[in-house]
């Protein structure tokens, strides 16, 4: 029997650092710097779901990249594992460059709709949520339940990043930049503990 309730608050906690609204609103804040508050409110929104349809779609194929390349299940959770820690280590020690580079951010600030790249891809559904999702959803037992489960986790986790970037304003003046850092390095260190917990179950699943 699948305990539902840890699944859901395994994706939450996992998904919502490697995330990382509260580091992202002001990189959102920066792009949307000349649009009106009505334009910021659409592009979060907008943001939200294009992450929640990337995430869905490799939770839905995920198990069929798994089998198309060989891959087992504990060598998934050792590499997204490792993926994972990587990003929770970047995230103690923040820096914009490591996610969102000026060449980037320059390109972005001449687009009209940045909600799918940068915001949705690579910024809130890069390649460390697809490997959490993945890597999560290699730890159930393949049901329906399990699947709706995961998706209540990553529904959820994207209702949230919607709302920190649409209130992004309001929060980034009450958090300042220290505010936020503080955050992002706090996340940072569970996303580094989850991370190396998935390993390490992998590399024992490798071994038995």
């Amino acid at each position: 029997m699948e305990n539902w309730t840890h699944i859901l608050l395994l994706t939450i906690s996992t998904l919502f650092p490697i995330t990382n609204p509260f580091g992202n609103a002001g990189i959102f804040l920066s792009l949307t710097a000349d649009q009106d508050e009505a334009a910021k409110r659409k592009q979060a929104l907008r943001a939200a779901v294009y992450m929640f349809v990337i995430l869905e779609a490799f939770l839905l194929g995920g198990s069929y990249i798994l089998s198309f390349f060989g891959l087992s299940l504990g060598g998934i959770r050792i590499a997204g594992g490792i993926l994972i820690a990587k990003y929770g280590f970047d995230q103690l020690q923040p820096r914009r460059e490591t996610t969102h580079t000026d060449e980037e951010h320059a390109e972005a600030k001449k687009m009209k709709d940045i909600s799918f790249s940068p915001l949705a891809m690579p910024l809130l559904a890069g390649p460390g949520a697809i490997a959490s999702v993945i890597g999560i959803f290699s730890t159930v037992t393949p049901t329906m339940q399990s699947y709706a489960v995961v998706s209540i986790g990553i529904l959820t986790t994207c209702l949230i990043c919607w709302i920190v970037l649409r209130e992004s304003e309001l929060l980034m003046g009450f958090l300042g930049i220290n505010g936020a850092n503080a955050l992002t390095k706090i996340m940072g260190f569970l996303l580094l503990c989850i991370g190396v917990q998935l390993a390490v179950s992998g590399i024992l699943q490798v071994f038995k």
